[in-house]
Protein backbone atom coordinates (compact mmCIF):
# COMPACT_ATOMS: atom_id res chain seq x y z
CA UNK A 1 0.00 0.00 0.00
CA UNK A 2 0.96 3.55 -0.79
CA UNK A 3 0.70 7.15 0.64
CA UNK A 4 2.54 10.23 -1.14
CA UNK A 5 4.42 12.97 1.23
CA UNK A 6 4.95 16.22 0.15
CA UNK A 7 7.57 18.50 2.00
CA UNK A 8 7.47 21.10 4.03
CA UNK A 9 8.04 23.72 1.63
CA UNK A 10 5.58 22.21 -1.09
CA UNK A 11 3.29 22.18 1.95
CA UNK A 12 3.99 25.80 2.61
CA UNK A 13 2.97 26.78 -1.18
CA UNK A 14 -0.03 25.08 -0.46
CA UNK A 15 -0.79 27.48 2.13
CA UNK A 16 -1.36 26.79 5.97
CA UNK A 17 -4.66 26.60 7.61
CA UNK A 18 -3.50 27.65 11.30
CA UNK A 19 -0.29 29.84 11.92
CA UNK A 20 2.07 27.20 10.36
CA UNK A 21 1.55 24.98 7.63
CA UNK A 22 0.71 21.30 8.32
CA UNK A 23 3.56 18.61 9.30
CA UNK A 24 3.72 15.38 7.65
CA UNK A 25 2.92 12.95 11.45
CA UNK A 26 1.62 15.97 13.01
CA UNK A 27 -2.46 16.04 14.06
CA UNK A 28 -4.33 17.56 11.31
CA UNK A 29 -5.14 21.18 12.30
CA UNK A 30 -8.57 22.76 13.28
CA UNK A 31 -11.13 23.67 11.29
CA UNK A 32 -11.24 27.44 11.05
CA UNK A 33 -14.50 29.57 10.06
CA UNK A 34 -14.95 29.91 6.42
CA UNK A 35 -13.81 26.81 5.57
CA UNK A 36 -15.47 23.26 4.67
CA UNK A 37 -14.35 20.02 6.29
CA UNK A 38 -15.49 16.83 5.13
CA UNK A 39 -14.43 13.69 7.14
CA UNK A 40 -14.46 10.14 5.43
CA UNK A 41 -14.39 8.65 8.83
CA UNK A 42 -12.91 4.72 7.99
CA UNK A 43 -13.97 2.23 10.73
CA UNK A 44 -13.64 -0.45 8.01
CA UNK A 45 -17.04 -1.43 8.85
CA UNK A 46 -18.96 1.19 6.69
CA UNK A 47 -19.51 4.86 5.72
CA UNK A 48 -19.28 7.72 8.37
CA UNK A 49 -19.36 11.26 6.75
CA UNK A 50 -19.02 14.30 8.96
CA UNK A 51 -19.22 17.63 7.49
CA UNK A 52 -18.34 21.14 9.32
CA UNK A 53 -19.84 23.99 7.07
CA UNK A 54 -18.42 27.50 6.69
CA UNK A 55 -20.19 28.82 10.16
CA UNK A 56 -19.83 25.88 11.97
CA UNK A 57 -22.66 23.41 11.63
CA UNK A 58 -22.32 19.80 11.50
CA UNK A 59 -23.69 17.57 9.79
CA UNK A 60 -23.30 13.25 10.38
CA UNK A 61 -24.19 11.37 7.02
CA UNK A 62 -24.51 8.11 8.26
CA UNK A 63 -22.52 6.13 11.55
CA UNK A 64 -20.97 3.11 10.22
CA UNK A 65 -21.91 0.25 12.32
CA UNK A 66 -21.59 -3.79 13.21
CA UNK A 67 -22.64 -5.26 9.84
CA UNK A 68 -23.85 -9.08 9.38
CA UNK A 69 -21.72 -10.06 6.48
CA UNK A 70 -20.05 -13.25 6.38
CA UNK A 71 -16.85 -12.20 8.38
CA UNK A 72 -14.40 -13.60 5.78
CA UNK A 73 -15.56 -10.63 3.48
CA UNK A 74 -15.24 -8.15 6.56
CA UNK A 75 -12.33 -5.66 6.47
CA UNK A 76 -11.12 -5.44 10.36
CA UNK A 77 -12.46 -2.49 12.04
CA UNK A 78 -9.80 0.93 12.96
CA UNK A 79 -8.24 1.52 14.74
CA UNK A 80 -8.90 -1.97 16.10
CA UNK A 81 -11.78 -3.93 17.74
CA UNK A 82 -12.03 -2.92 21.15
CA UNK A 83 -15.04 -0.44 20.60
CA UNK A 84 -18.09 -0.75 18.26
CA UNK A 85 -17.70 1.14 15.29
CA UNK A 86 -20.18 3.60 15.82
CA UNK A 87 -18.34 4.49 19.34
CA UNK A 88 -15.67 5.24 17.04
CA UNK A 89 -17.05 7.38 15.26
CA UNK A 90 -18.66 9.44 17.72
CA UNK A 91 -15.19 10.04 19.46
CA UNK A 92 -13.92 11.26 16.13
CA UNK A 93 -16.32 13.70 15.71
CA UNK A 94 -16.03 14.79 19.15
CA UNK A 95 -12.30 15.22 18.29
CA UNK A 96 -13.43 17.73 15.56
CA UNK A 97 -16.09 19.35 16.41
CA UNK A 98 -15.79 22.95 16.52
CA UNK A 99 -15.28 24.93 20.34
CA UNK A 100 -18.14 25.76 21.61
CA UNK A 101 -20.42 23.61 19.73
CA UNK A 102 -21.28 20.53 21.82
CA UNK A 103 -23.88 18.71 19.49
CA UNK A 104 -24.42 17.61 16.09
CA UNK A 105 -26.69 20.33 13.98
CA UNK A 106 -28.20 17.16 11.83
CA UNK A 107 -27.63 13.50 10.87
CA UNK A 108 -28.30 11.92 7.55
CA UNK A 109 -28.97 8.51 7.22
CA UNK A 110 -28.62 7.51 3.34
CA UNK A 111 -31.05 4.21 3.49
CA UNK A 112 -31.73 1.51 5.42
CA UNK A 113 -28.68 -0.92 5.37
CA UNK A 114 -26.49 -1.78 8.78
CA UNK A 115 -23.02 -0.46 7.46
CA UNK A 116 -24.69 2.96 7.10
CA UNK A 117 -27.29 2.90 10.10
CA UNK A 118 -25.63 0.01 12.17
CA UNK A 119 -26.81 -3.41 12.18
CA UNK A 120 -29.05 -4.93 15.37
CA UNK A 121 -27.33 -8.10 16.41
CA UNK A 122 -27.82 -10.69 18.91
CA UNK A 123 -25.16 -9.28 21.36
CA UNK A 124 -26.14 -5.29 20.45
CA UNK A 125 -26.14 -3.66 24.06
CA UNK A 126 -29.18 -2.08 25.54
CA UNK A 127 -29.33 1.88 26.09
CA UNK A 128 -28.75 3.44 29.50
CA UNK A 129 -32.99 3.48 29.71
CA UNK A 130 -33.62 0.23 28.18
CA UNK A 131 -35.57 1.39 25.43
CA UNK A 132 -33.64 0.27 22.17
CA UNK A 133 -29.74 -0.91 21.50
CA UNK A 134 -27.08 0.68 20.54
CA UNK A 135 -25.32 0.40 17.04
CA UNK A 136 -24.28 3.00 14.82
CA UNK A 137 -26.49 5.62 14.41
CA UNK A 138 -28.60 4.89 17.87
CA UNK A 139 -24.95 4.82 19.73
CA UNK A 140 -23.59 8.37 18.97
CA UNK A 141 -26.04 10.43 21.12
CA UNK A 142 -24.48 8.27 23.83
CA UNK A 143 -21.52 10.91 23.38
CA UNK A 144 -22.75 13.34 21.32
CA UNK A 145 -26.28 14.68 21.13
CA UNK A 146 -28.21 15.10 17.77
CA UNK A 147 -30.32 17.74 16.93
CA UNK A 148 -32.50 16.87 14.01
CA UNK A 149 -32.41 13.49 11.92
CA UNK A 150 -33.09 13.20 8.55
CA UNK A 151 -33.56 9.50 6.44
CA UNK A 152 -35.97 8.62 3.38
CA UNK A 153 -38.96 6.69 5.80
CA UNK A 154 -40.24 9.09 8.07
CA UNK A 155 -42.87 9.08 9.70
CA UNK A 156 -44.39 6.08 8.10
CA UNK A 157 -41.60 3.68 7.06
CA UNK A 158 -43.75 2.51 4.10
CA UNK A 159 -41.72 3.08 0.67
CA UNK A 160 -41.91 0.81 -1.43
CA UNK A 161 -43.02 -1.51 1.27
CA UNK A 162 -43.59 -1.78 4.99
CA UNK A 163 -39.55 -1.10 6.34
CA UNK A 164 -39.07 -3.61 8.91
CA UNK A 165 -36.49 -5.58 10.66
CA UNK A 166 -34.57 -5.85 13.91
CA UNK A 167 -32.37 -2.75 12.99
CA UNK A 168 -34.94 -0.74 11.51
CA UNK A 169 -37.38 -1.64 14.52
CA UNK A 170 -34.62 -0.54 16.79
CA UNK A 171 -34.27 2.83 14.89
CA UNK A 172 -37.64 3.84 15.39
CA UNK A 173 -37.70 2.48 18.88
CA UNK A 174 -34.65 5.37 18.99
CA UNK A 175 -36.14 7.84 17.57
CA UNK A 176 -39.46 7.63 19.90
CA UNK A 177 -37.34 8.29 22.90
CA UNK A 178 -35.26 10.80 21.95
CA UNK A 179 -37.99 12.58 20.61
CA UNK A 180 -39.66 11.89 23.86
CA UNK A 181 -36.85 12.51 26.18
CA UNK A 182 -34.50 15.00 24.07
CA UNK A 183 -36.34 16.88 21.70
CA UNK A 184 -34.78 15.26 18.81
CA UNK A 185 -36.35 16.93 15.22
CA UNK A 186 -36.82 14.25 12.81
CA UNK A 187 -37.56 14.39 9.57
CA UNK A 188 -38.26 12.94 5.80
CA UNK A 189 -35.12 13.79 3.73
CA UNK A 190 -36.73 15.96 0.56
CA UNK A 191 -35.59 15.86 -2.71
CA UNK A 192 -35.40 19.08 -4.38
CA UNK A 193 -35.14 21.46 -1.36
CA UNK A 194 -32.32 23.60 -0.80
CA UNK A 195 -32.99 24.75 2.76
CA UNK A 196 -33.54 21.35 4.37
CA UNK A 197 -29.75 21.51 5.59
CA UNK A 198 -28.85 25.12 6.29
CA UNK A 199 -26.68 27.26 7.90
CA UNK A 200 -27.64 27.75 11.49
CA UNK A 201 -25.06 30.17 12.75
CA UNK A 202 -23.64 32.63 10.49
CA UNK A 203 -25.38 32.32 6.98
CA UNK A 204 -25.48 35.69 5.92
CA UNK A 205 -21.56 35.52 5.82
CA UNK A 206 -21.96 32.29 3.63
CA UNK A 207 -24.37 33.41 0.58
CA UNK A 208 -22.71 31.00 -1.71
CA UNK A 209 -23.21 28.01 0.28
CA UNK A 210 -25.57 25.47 0.00
CA UNK A 211 -26.83 21.89 0.40
CA UNK A 212 -29.12 20.66 -2.67
CA UNK A 213 -31.34 17.66 -2.17
CA UNK A 214 -30.92 15.95 -5.32
CA UNK A 215 -32.82 12.24 -5.46
CA UNK A 216 -34.19 10.23 -2.57
CA UNK A 217 -37.10 7.16 -3.45
CA UNK A 218 -37.16 7.14 -6.94
CA UNK A 219 -37.50 11.55 -7.18
CA UNK A 220 -34.92 13.40 -8.51
CA UNK A 221 -34.07 16.95 -8.40
CA UNK A 222 -35.92 18.49 -11.40
CA UNK A 223 -33.07 21.30 -11.75
CA UNK A 224 -35.79 23.98 -11.46
CA UNK A 225 -36.79 26.20 -7.73
CA UNK A 226 -37.42 23.07 -5.62
CA UNK A 227 -39.20 20.52 -8.24
CA UNK A 228 -38.53 16.95 -8.47
CA UNK A 229 -39.74 14.33 -10.84
CA UNK A 230 -40.36 10.95 -10.46
CA UNK A 231 -38.21 8.40 -12.32
CA UNK A 232 -40.08 5.31 -11.36
CA UNK A 233 -43.07 3.79 -12.64
CA UNK A 234 -46.51 3.00 -10.67
CA UNK A 235 -44.62 0.61 -8.18
CA UNK A 236 -48.50 -1.43 -7.74
CA UNK A 237 -48.10 -2.16 -10.94
CA UNK A 238 -44.83 -4.17 -10.77
CA UNK A 239 -44.05 -7.86 -9.29
CA UNK A 240 -42.52 -8.15 -6.39
CA UNK A 241 -39.03 -9.28 -8.05
CA UNK A 242 -39.30 -5.81 -10.18
CA UNK A 243 -39.85 -3.70 -6.88
CA UNK A 244 -36.82 -0.88 -6.41
CA UNK A 245 -33.83 -2.44 -3.85
CA UNK A 246 -32.94 -0.74 -1.02
CA UNK A 247 -29.52 1.15 -2.45
CA UNK A 248 -31.61 2.76 -5.16
CA UNK A 249 -33.77 4.67 -2.28
CA UNK A 250 -30.36 6.38 -1.15
CA UNK A 251 -30.76 9.83 -0.43
CA UNK A 252 -27.82 11.84 -2.21
CA UNK A 253 -26.98 15.56 -2.23
CA UNK A 254 -24.76 18.13 -3.77
CA UNK A 255 -22.79 20.69 -1.76
CA UNK A 256 -21.76 23.73 -2.89
CA UNK A 257 -19.24 26.72 -1.89
CA UNK A 258 -18.63 28.92 -4.39
CA UNK A 259 -17.08 26.97 -6.88
CA UNK A 260 -16.62 24.31 -4.96
CA UNK A 261 -19.41 20.91 -5.28
CA UNK A 262 -19.00 17.86 -3.80
CA UNK A 263 -21.47 15.23 -4.15
CA UNK A 264 -22.67 12.03 -2.07
CA UNK A 265 -25.00 9.60 -3.20
CA UNK A 266 -25.13 6.80 -0.33
CA UNK A 267 -25.43 3.31 -2.17
CA UNK A 268 -26.96 4.47 -5.39
CA UNK A 269 -26.04 1.93 -7.94
CA UNK A 270 -27.04 1.11 -11.52
CA UNK A 271 -28.85 -2.08 -12.83
CA UNK A 272 -27.11 -1.81 -16.01
CA UNK A 273 -23.94 -2.18 -14.98
CA UNK A 274 -25.30 -5.35 -12.32
CA UNK A 275 -27.05 -6.57 -15.30
CA UNK A 276 -25.52 -6.36 -18.77
CA UNK A 277 -28.70 -5.27 -20.90
CA UNK A 278 -31.38 -5.02 -18.10
CA UNK A 279 -35.02 -3.82 -19.05
CA UNK A 280 -35.48 -2.25 -16.35
CA UNK A 281 -34.26 1.40 -17.59
CA UNK A 282 -35.90 3.24 -14.81
CA UNK A 283 -33.64 1.56 -12.02
CA UNK A 284 -30.72 3.50 -13.92
CA UNK A 285 -31.00 5.86 -11.30
CA UNK A 286 -26.88 6.92 -11.42
CA UNK A 287 -27.12 8.98 -14.51
CA UNK A 288 -30.54 11.43 -13.88
CA UNK A 289 -28.74 12.30 -10.70
CA UNK A 290 -25.90 13.18 -11.57
CA UNK A 291 -26.94 15.21 -14.38
CA UNK A 292 -29.05 16.89 -11.58
CA UNK A 293 -25.71 17.23 -9.65
CA UNK A 294 -23.84 18.70 -13.08
CA UNK A 295 -19.68 18.66 -12.93
CA UNK A 296 -18.29 18.17 -9.34
CA UNK A 297 -15.16 19.14 -7.95
CA UNK A 298 -15.19 15.75 -5.40
CA UNK A 299 -17.26 12.93 -4.65
CA UNK A 300 -17.69 9.94 -2.05
CA UNK A 301 -17.76 7.04 -4.62
CA UNK A 302 -21.35 5.51 -4.78
CA UNK A 303 -21.81 1.91 -3.11
CA UNK A 304 -18.08 1.68 -1.83
CA UNK A 305 -16.84 1.43 -5.22
CA UNK A 306 -18.86 -1.69 -5.64
CA UNK A 307 -18.95 -3.70 -9.05
CA UNK A 308 -22.69 -2.51 -9.45
CA UNK A 309 -22.34 1.39 -8.70
CA UNK A 310 -20.63 4.18 -10.48
CA UNK A 311 -21.61 3.80 -14.28
CA UNK A 312 -19.82 4.95 -17.09
CA UNK A 313 -22.82 8.10 -17.52
CA UNK A 314 -22.57 8.72 -13.57
CA UNK A 315 -18.74 9.35 -14.05
CA UNK A 316 -18.57 11.01 -17.72
CA UNK A 317 -21.28 13.34 -16.18
CA UNK A 318 -20.18 14.41 -12.94
CA UNK A 319 -15.96 14.45 -14.05
CA UNK A 320 -14.55 14.76 -10.49
CA UNK A 321 -11.32 16.13 -9.78
CA UNK A 322 -10.68 14.05 -6.33
CA UNK A 323 -12.75 10.77 -5.29
CA UNK A 324 -13.40 8.64 -1.96
CA UNK A 325 -13.97 5.31 -1.85
CA UNK A 326 -15.10 4.36 1.79
CA UNK A 327 -14.53 0.93 1.57
CA UNK A 328 -15.84 -2.05 3.94
CA UNK A 329 -15.02 -5.40 2.37
CA UNK A 330 -13.20 -7.22 0.39
CA UNK A 331 -13.55 -6.08 -3.56
CA UNK A 332 -14.15 -2.34 -2.81
CA UNK A 333 -13.07 -1.22 -4.70
CA UNK A 334 -14.35 -3.67 -7.56
CA UNK A 335 -12.17 -4.19 -10.47
CA UNK A 336 -14.88 -2.90 -13.28
CA UNK A 337 -15.51 -0.09 -10.85
CA UNK A 338 -12.00 0.98 -10.48
CA UNK A 339 -11.36 0.53 -14.10
CA UNK A 340 -14.23 2.93 -15.12
CA UNK A 341 -12.94 5.32 -12.19
CA UNK A 342 -9.56 5.51 -14.00
CA UNK A 343 -10.80 5.99 -17.32
CA UNK A 344 -9.58 8.46 -19.55
CA UNK A 345 -11.96 7.50 -22.32
CA UNK A 346 -14.88 8.39 -19.96
CA UNK A 347 -13.01 11.86 -19.08
CA UNK A 348 -9.56 12.65 -20.11
CA UNK A 349 -9.09 15.21 -17.23
CA UNK A 350 -6.51 14.21 -14.12
CA UNK A 351 -8.34 12.31 -11.10
CA UNK A 352 -6.64 11.63 -7.49
CA UNK A 353 -8.48 8.85 -6.19
CA UNK A 354 -8.42 8.01 -2.24
CA UNK A 355 -9.51 4.71 -0.88
CA UNK A 356 -10.00 4.31 2.97
CA UNK A 357 -9.07 0.58 3.09
CA UNK A 358 -7.38 -1.64 0.09
CA UNK A 359 -7.31 -4.97 1.84
CA UNK A 360 -4.47 -7.60 0.44
CA UNK A 361 -6.61 -9.33 -1.52
CA UNK A 362 -8.48 -6.49 -3.21
CA UNK A 363 -5.30 -5.27 -4.32
CA UNK A 364 -4.18 -8.66 -6.19
CA UNK A 365 -7.36 -8.50 -7.92
CA UNK A 366 -8.09 -4.73 -8.41
CA UNK A 367 -4.52 -4.75 -10.57
CA UNK A 368 -2.41 -1.53 -10.23
CA UNK A 369 -4.73 0.37 -7.38
CA UNK A 370 -1.89 0.11 -5.25
CA UNK A 371 0.54 1.94 -7.16
CA UNK A 372 -2.47 4.48 -9.03
CA UNK A 373 -4.36 4.97 -5.71
CA UNK A 374 -3.21 8.17 -4.20
CA UNK A 375 -3.73 6.47 -0.58
CA UNK A 376 -4.83 2.91 0.06
CA UNK A 377 -5.59 3.11 4.12
CA UNK A 378 -6.92 5.80 6.79
CA UNK A 379 -9.23 8.76 7.20
CA UNK A 380 -9.77 11.17 3.80
CA UNK A 381 -10.30 14.53 4.63
CA UNK A 382 -11.38 17.14 2.13
CA UNK A 383 -10.87 20.91 3.25
CA UNK A 384 -11.98 23.95 1.10
CA UNK A 385 -10.31 26.88 1.39
CA UNK A 386 -12.89 30.00 2.86
CA UNK A 387 -14.68 30.85 -0.08
CA UNK A 388 -14.55 27.58 -1.85
CA UNK A 389 -12.03 28.37 -4.72
CA UNK A 390 -9.37 25.85 -4.09
CA UNK A 391 -9.61 22.73 -1.79
CA UNK A 392 -7.03 19.74 -0.61
CA UNK A 393 -7.09 16.48 1.00
CA UNK A 394 -5.34 15.21 4.15
CA UNK A 395 -4.76 11.40 4.96
CA UNK A 396 -4.81 10.79 8.70
CA UNK A 397 -3.45 7.83 9.87
CA UNK A 398 -6.47 5.53 11.33
CA UNK A 399 -5.14 2.66 13.79
CA UNK A 400 -4.95 5.43 15.90
CA UNK A 401 -6.86 8.60 17.55
CA UNK A 402 -4.10 10.93 17.34
CA UNK A 403 -5.27 12.24 13.99
CA UNK A 404 -1.70 12.63 12.75
CA UNK A 405 -1.30 13.60 8.85
CA UNK A 406 0.21 11.06 6.60
CA UNK A 407 -0.03 12.97 3.51
CA UNK A 408 -1.68 16.22 1.61
CA UNK A 409 -2.66 16.96 -1.75
CA UNK A 410 -3.35 20.20 -3.52
CA UNK A 411 -4.24 22.58 -3.77
CA UNK A 412 -6.88 22.10 -6.05
CA UNK A 413 -8.46 25.22 -7.88
CA UNK A 414 -12.28 24.33 -8.03
CA UNK A 415 -13.97 24.50 -11.12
Amino acid sequence: MITQTLSIALLALAGGTSAHPPEIGQPLPAWREGELDIHHVNTGRGDALFFIFPDGTTLLEDASGKTVEAAPFSLPTRPDASRPPGEWVARYVQRVLPKGRGKIDYALISHFHGDHMGAIVKDSPLASGGAYQLSGITLIPEFVPIATILDRGWPTYDFPAPIRGATVDNYRRFLDWQIAHRGLKVERFAPGRNDQIALLHEAGRYPTFEIRNLYSNGRVWSGKGNGTRDLFPALETLPEREQPIENILSNAFVVRYGKFDYFSGGDLSDERVAIPGAASSWKQVEKPVAEAAGRIDAMKANHHGSWDANSAPFLATLQPRVIVVTSRAEGHPAVNTWNRLTSKELWPDERDIFVTNVSEATARTTYGIDKEARSTQGHVVIRAAAGGDSYRVFVLEDGDERMQVKAVFGPYTSN
